[in-house]
């Protein structure tokens, strides 16, 4: 199986819906039914098998990053991060961070307080768990893991097969534009203004401004960005606790970058000991020929949808997951505040494929364990994954008495919401 099926499949798998807690307290995924037997014995051969949990002890993970940092060729690892900027899988920016924490981090072990937690050094838990696949499928979505994590860093390095990638022409102009577009910011720029001015070039595949976040905090993580108290990787060494500072509480991103301001500017030194020896093309590279990439989905044949404004009388399928459907009844609709709200409860009955007019009939309310649950509920007729399959029906027979509160939310709440009164859904 190539790279584009198996992300086509691992999409579905890891989309946020399916998420849970499994019975050993871990954050395992729901794998769809309308996944094949097929392709998950495709996945399988490929190692990326989804829910592959695997247990990293602290003491061992530190030994394992330092020893696989320690084979790393730094230039090799440079090459491959600019290459990941460009023509090859992101997955490949991943080894120059992990080399840089691998070979400045100290050896250390978990602390002998019997209380403690977690490390304050490396912030690992005495054991962490970590799915491998989910940590693949993370990494070619969206390159590095988060800086400084220590058992990503090392499932990166081990999954790393030679050869690495080598940057083409266009990479190298890419990373010279990028670092060029940081040299001319203002020196008040912070490091959100600056994503966004990288994120108005175009520069990466990407328009998220997240993924120039991400590309940013690699740099602050390497010392490219960097300020003099608080120094990246390949400058000193700092703590996971002391890259968890920040200036304020609303600053995300961690340190060095969350102290970082266009002022400090880039570490030239260090821009020049990792891409030295890559000159910057006189001309920008002609871009080669996009593919397209072949996506695997599920084929999901629905009914034409009823049209018009909500109304009193309708029932709605709302998709809660690829393969997990549940119905909700309109009891009535007001206008509140100018806004058209639709008094919406689920109906008894789960569907793992779409339900129609025909599945409506007989069924009663379905609550939570209190008792009934009802929402007003915005934009019922033109949210995605909520679709009306009938119209003008009577509302089912129900003694309990309605909820005394009802929240107001949008429709695009059910398909979450759905888990307070469908058990099968967790």
């Amino acid at each position: 199986m190539e790279d584009e099926a198996a992300l086509a499949l691992l999409d579905r798998v890891y989309a946020n819906e399916n998420a849970h807690l499994d019975a050993a307290g871990r954050h395992a995924h729901h794998v769809p039914a309308t996944i094949t037997a097929e392709e998950l014995r495709a996945l399988a051969e490929r190692g990326l098998t989804p829910n592959s949990f695997r247990e990293f002890e602290h003491d061992e993970a530190v030994t394992t990053l330092r020893r696989l940092a320690g084979a790393v060729d730094e230039r090799a690892a440079a090459d491959a991060f600019v290459a990941g900027l460009g023509h090859a899988r992101l997955r490949w920016r991943a080894l120059l961070p992990a080399l840089a924490l691998g070979t400045a981090m100290p050896a250390h072990p978990f602390p002998a307080d019997p209380g403690a937690r977690t490390c304050g050094v490396c912030f690992l838990d005495r054991t962490t768990t970590v799915d491998t696949t989910m940590a693949w499928w993370r990494r070619v979505r969206s390159g590095s893991p988060l800086p400084g994590d220590v058992c990503r860093y090392i499932l990166a390095l081990e999954a790393a097969a030679q050869p690495w990638p080598t940057p083409d022409p266009l990479d190298v102009w890419t990373l010279h534009e990028i670092l060029d577009v940081i040299r001319s910011l203002p020196p008040a720029t912070r490091p959100g203004r600056a994503a966004r001015a990288l994120r108005d070039r175009g520069l990466l595949a990407s328009r998220s401004t997240a993924a120039y976040t991400a590309l940013l905090e690699d740099l602050a993580f390497l010392g490219i960005l960097q300020t003099p108290d608080h120094p990246g990787m390949f400058t000193a060494f700092t703590t996971a606790r002391q890259r968890d500072e920040r200036p304020s509480v609303r600053v995300e991103v961690s340190a060095p970058l969350s102290f970082w301001t266009a002022a400090h500017g880039v570490t030239e030194s260090l821009v020049d000991r990792l891409f030295g020896h890559l000159a910057r093309p006189d001309e920008r590279p002609p871009a080669p020929a996009p593919v397209a990439p072949r996506r695997v989905s599920a084929t999901v044949r629905l009914a034409a949808p009823l049209r018009g404004e909500a109304r009193a009388g309708d029932v709605y399928a709302v998709q809660c997951r690829e393969d997990a459907w549940v119905l909700a009844f309109c009891h009535e609709t007001q206008d509140r505040n100018g806004r058209w709200y639709g008094l919406v409860e689920y109906l008894d009955g789960f569907f793992a494929r779409p339900p129609t007019a025909d599945d409506v009939e007989g069924r009663g309310f379905r609550g939570r364990r209190e008792g009934r649950w009802q929402q007003w509920t915005a934009q019922l007729e033109r949210t995605p994954r909520v679709r009306p399959v009938a119209r003008d029906l009577p509302p089912p027979p129900e003694d309990r008495p309605a909820p005394d509160r009802v929240p107001l939310g949008n429709a695009k709440d059910l398909r979450h919401l759905a888990g307070w009164c469908f058990p099968e859904l967790t």
